[in-house]
């Protein structure tokens, strides 16, 4: 299957859209490049027969559309094992938010079953989230999360006069600050130079102001992490609620404060215990109560030697575990051994019959109908029908 006897590895990179997650991966092959491994990105809407009969090992990352499905029965014909990604825990999502909705229907369950079931080999970032695969898939592998470092700006010597403490994160993630409702005004009250920044998601229980500040969420990643960088963040917040969701998430904060040289405060759970030292690299604090979190942010307000040394271990930590440089070994390790497992089956032609292609797209429009009409009702159904006629007219105007 492969085109030559050269060590390289050929990826094919599936995604559904340009999300944080799949800007990360790419991230990762890229750097990946370096070590004998080529990817190329396409979108669902755009896989052929023809894309995926080539010498590449296809890489699902997080999709659970009947489409996505739709193809891995066609890869799984054809003898071509393929790889999932997964960074979160989409069985146990609680809520009514977009994003729960969308993996508590039935469909994507359902599709959601059969891709991390029948994959060769699913990835995780999370031990949690390993242990919890493992049933459905018993080839689940742990490979690290990582940092890029080549994206942060230029160091600024800057002095600011404000006392800057920061959360980035998504909106979903509003239940997770319900525990900071009395801290903040606790220390607006009493310390004038404290200020108060969120990205992405700010609680509705909190107003805007000179020292609250609300920023939002950036479609690119690269963006993201080059304006946090500047906000110069001294402290940065970590909460979990004890939702059961939580425990499977990976410990992407202490990566992102740590390489700001930011000194977290983390909830101690499944997600920061197994990488945050509690005095050492980061705070872990113990419960969800209001108090802890109020003593945690007046340690490091007492000590500032304290906590520029903490935040100088957790960089040094970050920098020598979670490197993209060297996290990406490990990640080649893994592609190599599925390019091996590809050059020895017995791979058939990628074929699909007029018929396949029918049921692909019934199937998707019917996922779109559905999850409209499960998310907001008939209302909602029409009102984006009605866009996405409104979308095609003005592109067939311009053509």
């Amino acid at each position: 299957m492969m085109s030559n006897a050269s060590s390289f590895v050929d990826i094919l990179l599936i995604v559904e859209a340009d999300i944080a997650t799949t800007q990360l991966t790419e991230q990762l092959l890229h750097e990946c490049s370096g070590l004998g491994v080529r990817y190329r990105k396409v979108y669902l809407t755009e896989l052929t027969e023809h894309v995926l009969s080539g010498n590449a090992v296809p890489l699902f990352v997080r999709t659970a559309d009947p489409v996505a499905v739709s193809w891995m029965h066609s890869l799984k014909r054809s003898n071509i094992p393929y790889f999932y990604y997964i960074d979160d825990n989409f069985w146990l999502i609680e809520g009514d938010t977009a994003l729960a909705k969308y993996y508590q229907h039935p469909i994507i369950r359902r599709s959601l079953r059969f891709a991390v079931g029948k994959a060769h080999t699913v990835i995780t970032n999370s031990s949690a989230l390993k242990e919890f695969i493992v049933p459905k898939n018993s080839n689940t592998v742990l490979l690290p999360a990582f940092f890029d470092f080549s994206l942060l700006p230029a160091e600024s010597d800057a002095r600011d006069a404000e006392y800057r403490i920061g959360f980035a994160g998504s909106p979903s993630r509003e239940a997770d600050l319900e525990v900071l409702r009395d801290v903040i005004p606790y220390f607006l009250a009493r310390r004038d130079d404290i200020v108060f920044e969120f990205v992405g998601c700010l609680p509705k229980w909190l107003e805007q102001g000179p020292r609250v500040r609300f920023f939002r969420h950036m479609n690119s990643y690269a963006d993201y992490i080059s304006f946090q960088a500047q906000r110069n963040w001294k402290i940065g917040l970590a909460p979990l609620d004890d939702k059961a969701s939580n425990k499977y998430k990976t410990n992407n904060k202490y990566r992102e404060y740590s390489a700001f040289r930011c000194a977290g405060i983390y909830t101690d759970s499944e997600s920061y215990v197994d990488s945050v030292v509690d005095g050492s690299t980061g705070l872990l604090v113990k419960n969800n109560l209001a108090e802890c979190w109020i003593a945690a942010i007046e340690r490091y307000l007492d000590d500032e030697q304290q906590r520029g040394a903490i935040a100088d271990k957790a960089y040094d930590d970050v920098r020598r575990r979670f490197d993209i440089a060297v996290v990406a070994n490990q990640w080649v390790s893994l592609f190599q051994q599925g390019a091996q497992i590809l050059m020895s089956s017995k791979v058939l032609p990628v074929h699909t019959s007029i018929w396949d292609s029918f049921i692909r797209s019934l199937a998707h429009y019917w996922l779109l109908i559905e999850i409209s009409m499960y998310e907001g009702g008939i209302k909602l159904t029409v009102s984006r029908a009605l866009k996405k006629i409104f979308r095609r007219f003005l592109k067939t105007e311009k053509s």
